[in-house]
C-alpha cells in the first residue's frame, strides 16, 4: 500500500518533562490505533519525520524502536517501516475452543493445509503427556493454518489411537476443525487443559512455511487437553508467528485462570 502523508500542523512540547521521542511515539501510535495508518501502510521515513518535526535522527529512531517493540510497526529491510497487521488474539487459559472456533467468533477465516496425518508409535515424551506407554499408537497430525489468508501457525497434534479410531480417514484440511470432528464423530470435548507459552526462533523449515525469516521470533504454545475425568485427549505444539499472534488470559475473582499459569508441563505427569 502507498505511504500515508504527514498532514496538518503538529507541535511538540519542547519545554515539558515528556521526552520528545515519547511524544512522537504517542502521536504515531494514536494515528495507527485510530486507523489513520492501517495495517500494511508504510509510515513516513526517518528523514521525513526528522524534517517534519524538527527532530534529530536519534530521537526518531528511539520512537520507532519502541513502536516496533510494542508490535505496532515492523521494519522491512530495503523497503521501509510498515504498520503491523492486527494480531489474532487467542484464549490462553479460559479458551478451550480451538483456533477455528476462536477466530470464527471474531469473523475471521481459518484454512488448514495438512502436512502430515498418520498413525504412529508414541515416543517417550508424547506418551508421557498423553498418559500412554512408549510405543502405543497415536495419531500424529501436522497442519499449517492461515488466518484470513496469511500464515499464522504451524501445529503438530497427537491423540491416542484408541480414543479416536479411524480419525485419519477424515479430511481435516480447508475450514474443517479437529475439535469439531472430535465432538461430532466421537462425542469428545476438551473440558480442561494445561497450556504453556514460550519464546523461540524460526528454523529454516518453519520460516519457509510461515513466510518469515529464519531466526524471526515465534510464540510456541504447548498444551494438553483433557476430557471429563481428567483423561488426556490431545497434546499439541503450536508455533505461532510472533508478529501475528497474541494470547489473552481471562481471570476471575477466584483466580482460576491465574492458577493455570503454573509451569505444569515440564514438571507434572499428565
Amino acid at each position: 500500500m502507498s505511504r500515508q502523508p504527514v498532514n496538518g500542523a503538529v507541535s511538540l512540547d519542547r519545554s515539558g518533562p515528556v521526552p520528545l521521542y515519547h511524544q512522537l511515539k504517542e502521536w504515531l501510535a494514536v494515528r495507527i490505533i485510530s486507523g489513520d495508518f492501517g495495517p500494511g501502510d508504510q509510515l513516513p521515513g526517518e528523514l521525513e519525520l526528522c524534517s517534519r518535526f524538527g527532530l534529530s535522527r536519534g530521537v526518531v529512531r528511539q520512537a520507532l524502536s519502541e513502536l516496533r517493540q510494542e508490535g505496532l510497526i515492523s521494519r522491512e529491510r530495503g523497503r521501509g517501516t510498515f504498520v503491523s497487521a492486527t494480531k489474532t488474539a487467542e484464549g490462553l487459559i479460559a479458551g478451550l475452543r480451538g483456533l477455528a472456533d476462536d477466530t470464527a467468533l471474531r469473523g475471521q477465516k481459518v484454512h488448514s493445509t495438512v502436512l502430515l496425518f498418520r498413525e504412529t508409535a508414541a515416543g517417550a515424551e508424547v506418551a508421557r503427556r498423553l498418559g500412554l506407554e512408549p510405543g502405543e499408537g497415536v495419531v500424529e497430525l501436522e497442519r499449517l493454518r492461515t488466518v484470513d489468508g496469511e500464515p499464522h501457525v504451524l501445529v503438530v497434534t497427537y491423540l491416542p489411537c484408541a480414543r479416536v479410531p479411524g480419525l485419519t480417514a477424515h479430511d481435516l484440511g480447508g475450514s474443517e476443525s479437529l475439535y469439531r470432528v472430535l465432538r461430532r464423530e466421537y462425542g469428545l470435548t476438551i473440558a480442561s487443559g494445561v497450556r504453556r507459552v514460550e519464546a523461540a526462533v524460526a528454523d529454516a523449515r518453519e520460516a519457509h512455511l510461515l513466510r518469515v525469516h529464519r531466526g524471526d521470533p515465534l510464540l510456541v504454545l504447548r498444551a494438553i487437553g483433557y476430557t471429563t475425568g481428567r483423561r488426556p485427549l490431545d497434546y499439541f505444539i503450536a508455533r505461532h508467528r510472533g508478529d501475528r499472534a497474541s494470547f489473552e488470559i481471562e481471570l476471575d475473582e477466584g483466580g482460576v485462570a491465574a492458577r493455570g499459569l503454573r509451569p505444569a508441563l515440564p514438571e507434572e505427569e499428565p
